[in-house]
């Protein structure tokens, strides 16, 4: 698989794409258990058939009962059964997109919300990750940055918060990458650019916009979460990092980011495996 603008730009506008015609999948609401300390949470780990090694950063980075679907999804009334076993926890897991069609709408119809969804395009030598999420649950594109940055394969990750607020002109460094800041009309349309392995006029023809938007973003020591231990192991970050944003001990401004690694290709390459993460609150 080769990362291409078109698919960076589809990334990107997904998440307008979400708030139109699939925002009440996410929720906003400000409920006990999704209010609850950090650390008090309990955490229910689904997987169906796919992300071992997600799966195993998860339970290594705190307590979670696991819950094994298997390669298929069982019957409605099954899944039915097990939101309502879950109810006031949070679910967090990685599964097939095909699987995911059907898990989430069931999850929907039994009043489970979701609070993160990350679809992951990976192929050989390169990988494309589409993060969307509502506020206060997004900065797990910044950690699966961090850990992947020092690998040699390319990659892409945006994260759209839906409902961005936009942060102004000043935020964390990011070890690794030369940051940005391409401001719109309105905040919410603020993007944070971060580039490694290309310059800024590469970067921004990956985007479509031109390099006279941005602006290198100031940078200031504030306090963000430990990182996730390098590694080119996507799965494995993406464990720890879901695992992390679970427990309430991650974070990150509530603006708009893509994280570019590498020159993006010209054209999409359909060889590729495509699964999707997600955190819900039951």
């Amino acid at each position: 698989m080769l990362i291409s603008r078109r698919g960076i730009l589809k990334s990107m506008m997904a998440g307008s794409a979400l708030a139109a015609y699939a925002l009440p999948r996410f929720s906003f609401a400000d409920t006990p258990a999704a209010q609850a300390p950090a650390g008090a949470r309990e955490l229910v780990l689904v997987t169906a058939g796919a992300g071992e090694r997600f799966a195993l950063a998860v339970r290594e980075a705190g307590h979670a009962e696991s819950l094994a679907l298997g390669p298929g999804l069982p019957g409605v009334a099954a899944l039915h059964t097990l939101f309502a076993r879950a109810r006031g926890k949070r679910l967090v897991g990685l599964m097939p997109d095909a699987a995911y069609v059907l898990f989430s709408e069931l999850a929907r119809d039994a009043g489970v919300a979701t609070m993160f969804e990350g679809r992951h395009m990976t192929g050989a030598d390169s990988a494309s990750h589409a993060l969307h999420c509502v506020p206060g649950f997004q900065g797990v594109g910044r950690e699966l940055a961090a850990a992947l940055v020092s690998a040699g394969s390319r990659f892409a990750i945006t994260e759209v918060p839906l409902g961005a607020t936009g942060a102004g002109r000043a935020g964390a460094s990011l070890p690794g990458f030369a940051s940005y800041r391409v401001g719109g009309l309105q905040a919410q349309d603020e993007l944070w650019l971060h580039l490694s392995g290309l310059d800024l006029a590469q970067g921004c023809e990956a985007l479509g916009i031109e390099p006279g938007q941005a602006e290198a973003l100031r940078r200031w020591a504030g306090a963000v979460a430990a990182p996730v231990p390098a590694s080119g192991d996507w799965e494995r970050s993406l464990g720890i990092a879901l695992a992390r944003l679970a427990a309430g001990t991650a974070g990150a401004p509530c603006v708009k980011q893509a994280f570019i690694h590498q020159q993006p290709a010209q054209q999409d390459d359909k060889a590729h495996d495509s699964l999707v993460s997600f955190l819900m609150q039951a």
